[in-house]
């Protein structure tokens, strides 16, 4: 665990924004965990700087509270961070809209097994 906090810290720089409980991160549900993760990883091997991922998530926050109330319920930090992901990843042609719809549609219809 000392490693992923390594990892975070060189990479995010300040972790304040991040969900923790006593300075762990905290992920509702798996799949929040391998998105972040995915992220990281993506960014250390390269894919796209920490910044650009940044950035995307920053834009993606922002125009969801423009068009939100600031106790809107349905506010889900990962799935912010997920879109980000996503968004940036098409920008730098790592995946493509369609291929990242049909997997996200096997997974919908569980004929892709969750890897965790």
């Amino acid at each position: 665990m000392d490693a992923l906090k390594t990892q975070v810290d060189q990479l995010c720089g300040d972790r304040s924004a991040l969900p923790k409980n006593q300075e762990r991160l905290v992920f509702d549900e798996p799949w929040q965990g391998r998105a972040f993760g995915l992220a990281l990883a993506l960014a250390e091997q390269g894919s796209y700087q920490w910044d650009e991922f940044r950035a995307s998530l920053i834009s993606n926050i922002g125009a969801w509270d423009k068009s939100h109330s600031p106790d809107d319920p349905d506010w889900h930090y990962y799935e912010h961070w997920l879109a980000s992901l996503e968004k940036l990843a098409m920008d730098k042609a790592l995946i493509t809209e369609d291929a990242l719809n049909a997997r996200t549609q096997e997974f919908l219809e569980r004929r892709r097994d969750e890897v965790i």
